[in-house]
């Protein structure tokens, strides 16, 4: 009897050695680093921004962590999918789609501002054009069956591309949207480069880039979005206790300061952010049910709505202005 006794105990020994406590992490082999990931953008150096995150967290976790830099946001979900990631430093489009593809993911925190002589955020999309002055002018000279090119940044980009499409398609019958001609340039810049070489064109991308690029005043904004929330450090709970984390990095004001420094020379439009904030805004939950219900939301037609539309709870002004 006690023989078998000693060999439950054994038995039990080992079960906890491979499996642990139901609350606790499962065991990282020592030879597995840790993964900070981010996505590339072309002239800005993201493996350098995000070092100070990986940095505070090989201190936190006492483990080795390595930085992968995906080719664009598509990658990075990709690898979160994977479960190759442990913290993700994503666009807003990535986040959604990491949320959609695993609800555990956490949210840790996101660069703001805090101080009242600043816009809060200067994160807004546009729709700019050459050759054409209005979303009005674009429907007339679509009469007829006449395409358009349209340059956007890439397909997971917000501002470069998806709040642009999905105002295009709002604004278009449906036939009018389909000849438009898709091309994407690669970054704000190229959008850019792309409507100065065409007499007539259309393109997608970030409010601050416009303004920041269109010296001449040759380009005119058709459109420009609501202020949009940044895309937020993001930690997957598989090998990492988040919420332990994000309580750490809450209560370091300088280790914050130092993550932050070194994601606004990788983010331009982090430029006027002065702290990070650790508190999910509702704004993400309401972003996260529209995308949720719109798997092909680059893809699918939907009819024109109003000047201002309600997405679930979510005021969105639609912004028509002319030439600056």
């Amino acid at each position: 009897c006690r023989m078998l006794w000693l060999v439950l105990a054994l038995i039990l020994a080992l079960l906890d050695a491979l499996f642990g406590r139901a609350t606790a992490k499962t065991p990282l082999p020592e030879n597995i680093p840790l993964v900070v990931a981010t996505y590339a953008y072309p002239a800005l150096d993201r493996q350098t921004a995000v070092t100070p995150l990986q940095n505070w967290l090989q201190q936190q976790t006492q483990r080795a962590v390595v930085i992968q830099v995906a080719d664009d946001p598509a990658q990075l979900a990709t690898w979160v999918a994977r479960q190759e990631v442990d913290l993700a430093v994503p666009n807003l489009a990535t986040y959604l789609k990491i949320r959609q593809q695993n609800p555990d993911a956490r949210f840790i925190a996101v660069p703001k501002t805090h101080s009242p002589l600043i816009i809060k955020s200067q994160y807004r999309g546009s729709i700019a054009a050459r050759g054409i002055t209005s979303i009005s002018e674009l429907r007339n000279q679509l009469i007829g069956g006449r395409t358009i090119k349209v340059f956007a940044v890439f397909p997971d980009s917000t501002t470069g591309a998806l709040l642009g499409l999905s105002q295009l398609r709002a604004s278009l019958t449906e036939s009018q949207f389909n000849q438009l001609q898709l091309h994407y340039a690669g970054s704000h810049e190229l959008v850019v480069q792309q409507l100065n070489r065409h007499p007539v064109a259309v393109g997608i991308l970030s409010a601050n880039a416009l303004s920041r690029l269109n010296h001449d005043r040759s380009l005119t904004e058709l459109w420009r979005s609501g202020e949009i929330p940044f895309g937020p450090i993001t930690c997957m709970p598989k090998r990492l206790a988040c919420d332990e984390l994000k309580l750490a990095l809450a209560r370091d004001p300088l280790a914050s300061q130092q993550i932050l420094l070194g994601l606004k020379r990788g983010w331009p439009e982090f430029e006027h952010t002065d702290s990070l904030s650790f508190h999910e805004h509702r704004v993400y939950s309401v972003l996260l049910d529209e995308y949720s219900g719109q798997s092909n939301a680059d893809l699918a037609y939907r009819p024109a709505p109003a000047a201002t539309t309600k997405h679930s709870g979510l005021s969105i002004t639609q912004k028509s202005v002319g030439a600056r």
